[in-house]
């Protein structure tokens, strides 16, 4: 709901835009003026909003009263349904609430959702507001316990006589003779009959109890004030019994929705109320599952403080590590590992959280999974890594991550595709470089999965600058001029690369000379984290291959190229 009125009324005469800013400003003269000069006292503007919503959502009085002396529509609503009691209502304006009531406004008008002013009452958090409807303008028992004891002198309800005879309820004169009956009755108790039990909370049909549409979540005023945190709101509302425990039109209680939106101080509320902290709706959530999905890491916290269960599960087997991996809240995913909770948990086709996260290309939650310790070569239904998933979807930077946490890059999934291969296929260089790189980095190194926690230390992409520079012109010159390709073949075997490395390159077929190409891109990879001399080792993997004279070559341009330089890179 809005709280200006500055739009653009275009659709208003220049004298009606005067009248609606008299109005919304106060301006009672000018109001008067202008309804004497017979203008519209109902023109609307491009919102459908007429002269005494605006009036009524700022309180003022007296041009309240004119304006329904001029016969103003009192119950006109907006293109939200918002008619002047409910914007009264909705800013606080209790006053402006009374004189909309006595001049005839229609108490229980709701707006397009099924917002009735207990609902605007509850959502603005207008504790006043609610205590002047429910003991005012209800023809119902107030149920509030302050309230009887004011009463119990007379015997006679103060609500029915203040409200009912002022005439803001029809048939005032034989409510009174209720009373009247009533004080009889009581009476009757006083010299010995047993009092009737007073019921421990609302009808289901009272006013205050009335849900909003149910395509509009069929929430009752105590959700409205707890989804926005109202908490004087809320406990004036239970005061006065309301139902704490009422559901929504998905099954939702005040809790969930309190959760779901973050107001942590409306949960330690609500638990105080001993509202059950792993009730579920209809999707199977808990209030702890509403608030991981919905990335409110301290309302979890606290949930986990008061037993919730943090390896709940909702429908479709999802767990809070799951719900906050689909949307990428990192903060609630270190508070479910603090907790212990479990970051590996499998839900539907077998994903971890993990796969969600990777899935999703949420590459924050997945970094922060692989620091807290996640399985990142867990095995989903299909037998896939997260490694699969991103490397399916292309997933550059994250595929890099789980590379450099030293994710299995062997897994087979049950159509026998390792990672490797599926990005061959897809004809994703990028990502077969770098599983390529990674395993032999991780061949050499000897580093289990999982021994890398601080991710920034490694990359696969990129080569060293330098050596790049010094060593591009050497391998291109060498693949594609001076070196056969049994000969390239050979180099590459000696420097350990794999069978399935050179399949995986070679399948980016270009025609009968496309072997130079890929044994360039092979050469890029050889370089990569080279920690040693490469033109060394490139010397030792010609002379190995027989091609000594070559090696000499080489050498002896490099050392004459670094006498040149002063440099001390040369080869002895």
């Amino acid at each position: 709901m809005e709280e200006d009125f500055d739009d653009e009324e275009e659709i208003l005469l220049p004298v009606e835009r005067e009248f609606h800013e008299a109005a919304r400003t106060g301006d009672v003269e000018m109001v008067n003026s202008l309804i004497k000069q017979k203008i519209n006292v109902n023109c609307m503007d491009e919102r459908d909003r007429t002269a005494l919503q605006l009036a009524a959502g700022q309180g003022h009085i007296d041009v309240i009263n004119a304006l329904m002396d001029a016969d103003a529509n009192v119950d006109l609503g907006d293109k939200y349904g918002m008619n002047p009691l409910l914007w009264a209502a909705w800013f606080g304006k209790d006053d402006a609430m009374k004189t909309l009531v006595m001049g005839g406004a229609n108490r229980q008008a709701e707006n397009k959702q099924g917002l009735t002013i207990v609902h605007c009452a509850a959502a603005r958090g207008h504790r006043g507001i609610l205590e002047y409807i429910v003991r005012e303008l209800l023809d119902e028992d107030p149920m509030d316990s302050d309230y009887e004891e004011e009463e119990e002198d007379t015997g006679i309800s103060l609500s029915a006589v203040s409200g009912k005879v002022t005439g803001l309820f029809s048939a005032a004169a034989g409510n009174v003779m209720g009373n009247l009956s009533q004080l009889g009755n009581m009476a009757m108790g006083k010299a010995g009959e047993t009092k009737e039990e007073k019921p421990t909370k609302r009808s289901e049909k009272s006013f205050v109890e009335k849900k909003s549409k149910p395509e509009e979540g069929g929430k009752s005023p105590l959700h409205i004030a707890a989804e926005n945190g109202r908490i004087p709101a809320l406990e004036y509302l239970i005061k006065v019994k309301c139902n704490k425990f009422a559901r929504t039109a998905d099954g939702s209680t005040a809790l969930h929705l309190a959760a779901a939106s973050g107001h942590i101080h409306m949960v330690s509320t609500l638990l105080s109320y001993e509202l059950e902290v792993d009730i579920r709706n209809e999707s199977g959530k808990t209030p702890f599952l509403m608030a991981a999905e919905n990335g409110h890491a301290n309302v979890a916290e606290l949930l986990l403080s008061f037993k919730a269960d943090g390896n709940v599960r909702a429908n479709k087997n999802m767990s809070a590590a799951h719900l906050a991996a689909k949307n990428n809240h990192p903060s609630v995913i270190k508070v479910l590992a603090g907790r212990r909770c479990d970051l590996n948990a499998k839900g539907m086709h077998g994903n971890t959280p993990i796969h969600v996260a990777t899935t999703m290309g949420h590459i924050e939650s997945v970094k922060t999974l692989i620091s807290q310790g996640c399985k990142i070569s867990a095995m989903n239904d299909k037998r896939r890594t997260a490694l699969h998933e991103a490397t399916e979807n292309g997933m550059v930077d994250i595929a890099e991550l789980l590379l450099v946490a030293g994710i299995n890059l062997h897994v087979q999934d049950k159509t026998g595709k390792t990672a490797l291969s599926m990005a061959a296929r897809a004809d994703n260089i990028t990502i077969v470089d770098m599983i390529i790189k990674a395993d032999r980095y991780w061949l050499k190194h000897k580093r289990r999965p999982g021994d890398i926690r601080n991710l920034d230390v490694l990359q696969f992409r990129k080569e060293q600058p330098e050596i790049r520079e010094q060593m591009r012109p050497i391998c291109y010159k060498l693949t594609h001029k001076q070196l056969t390709k049994e000969e390239s073949t050979r180099l590459f075997y000696f420097w350990g690369f794999k069978p399935e490395h050179m399949a995986a390159i070679e399948m980016q077929y270009t025609g009968k000379q496309s072997w130079k190409a890929h044994g360039y891109r092979m050469m890029l990879i050889w370089l990569h984290g080279l920690e040693d001399n490469p033109l060394k080792e490139l010397y030792e993997g010609l002379i190995n291959i027989d091609c000594k004279k070559l090696a000499e070559q080489i050498r002896a341009k490099e050392n004459k190229r670094a006498e040149a330089n002063d440099s001390n890179c040369n080869l002895s």
